[in-house]
């Protein structure tokens, strides 16, 4: 089998679990990984014969995605604000949508940077963090995160990409930990948000494979994380400091509210879809 014939044979494989223009995304994202040939290069090389290892390698790949598993989980890996970062199911798999939240961050930063804390509450596989390292070199980031595991994670990420953060393991539901963390320039966090009334609108794609601790609020209150990061911000935020955080759509102008009660004025932002998805806070 040639590169061109496994593109276009895991292309409409893939489409029994997907769209057709995603099944083609994550064919390329199946070669590129199995081959180690950049996704660009794919096309000029559609004659190249795959090894029977590469083969068997992509169809034990493909199969797992077929059944439902996350093409990123399948492949241990996801790309993040150009950082290719390791996942499992330990942590959620990064999205478009937290890239944007990224980018509104770096868009209301006073450049040059001297000095700036950036804590990142809820860190998963590090992405916000080790992003917002990558591009403000001078900040000082501590990574938080209750789940070990997802430390693990987020640790791993660092050493391989070169970027150094701190990662602390802390329990934001905790206000009697949070004497131990830094004053900060910058909180940010992408918390546990979803209801458990959501739960029968989702896929059975993220319900069965991605982390429940990292999707869910815990209890019946979709805001409890919001009320405590409007409380951390509080006690830990700088006099000039800011809150970016990403949010639940159906609860935008609640959150919101739950930051002005606090004395904060706050901005929200749509995502790409046009969904109410960050809220930025400041004094």
């Amino acid at each position: 089998m040639t590169l061109g014939e496994a593109l276009l044979h895991y292309q409409q494989l893939l489409q029994s679990a997907t769209d057709p223009s995603e099944a083609k995304a994550m064919s390329l994202l199946l070669l590129e990984h199995v081959t180690q040939i950049d996704r660009n290069e794919l096309h000029k090389q559609h004659r190249t014969l795959l090894s029977t290892e590469q083969q068997e390698k992509l169809s034990q790949l493909a199969a797992r995605v077929v059944k439902g598993e996350p093409l990123q989980y399948a492949l241990g890996e996801a790309w993040f604000c150009g950082l290719k970062l390791m996942v499992n199911q330990s942590v959620l798999i990064p999205r478009p949508e937290t890239e944007e939240l990224v980018e509104w961050i770096i868009a209301n930063c006073r450049f040059p940077v001297s000095t700036l804390q950036i804590v990142d509450a809820g860190t998963g596989s590090g992405c916000i963090a080790l992003a917002l390292k990558r591009r403000i070199r001078k900040a000082s980031v501590t990574a938080l995160d209750i789940d070990p595991a997802a430390l693990a994670v987020a640790r791993h990420n660092a050493i391989q990409l070169g970027i150094d953060i701190d990662c602390l393991q802390a329990d934001l539901l905790n206000p009697s930990a949070w004497s131990h963390l830094p004053m900060a320039d910058l909180i940010v966090s992408n918390p546990p948000y979803i209801s458990e009334q959501e739960k029968e609108s989702m896929s059975h794609t993220v319900l069965g494979y991605e982390p429940h601790l990292a999707l869910f609020a815990p209890g019946s209150d979709p805001l409890l994380f919001y009320r405590m990061l409007s409380q951390l911000a509080k006690e830990k935020l700088r006099s000039e400091g800011q809150v970016f955080l990403e949010l639940n759509a159906a609860y935008a102008s609640d959150i919101a509210e739950l930051f002005v009660r606090e004395n904060f004025q706050v901005a929200l932002k749509e995502d790409m879809q046009g969904k109410k998805r960050m809220l930025r806070a400041w004094r």
